[in-house]
């Protein structure tokens, strides 16, 4: 299959299927670029807080992902991946996008984690 065809055959499903759950769950889901040789996956929580996966097309059978988490107060966390377009399939794409929401889940933990208790007076 060409890198269209896997994008629009095995991810994109797969982006539909966690949709759902994740919109019930006060996530915001879109995909801000779709264009030949691009698709981007964007997971959000907040105006800046968010998880975008990538797709690029780079090369005969060959593709590019760039996972980018953005939080508040913080560096995006940038992660860069390249494969083979044939070795994309339902498995590894669910894999790669419920990877990418748990380490941006994490992330956000953390750092509400790092975050001082208000304290009440009694």
């Amino acid at each position: 299959m060409h890198f269209e065809e896997v994008l629009d055959h095995t991810v994109a499903p797969v982006y539909e299927d966690l949709s759902g759950f994740l919109h019930d769950n006060s996530f915001k889901v879109s995909m801000p670029m779709n264009e030949k040789g691009r698709r981007s996956y964007k997971f959000e929580l907040a105006e800046n807080a968010y998880l975008l996966v990538i797709f690029r097309f780079a090369g005969v059978d060959e593709y590019e992902l760039r996972n980018e988490t953005f939080i508040p107060g913080h560096d995006p966390i940038l992660e860069k991946f390249a494969g083979r377009v044939g070795d994309i399939d339902r498995e590894w794409t669910e894999s790669l996008f419920r990877a990418g929401l748990d380490r941006f889940v994490d992330s956000l933990a953390g750092i509400n984690a790092e975050q001082p208790e208000e304290l009440v007076a009694v």
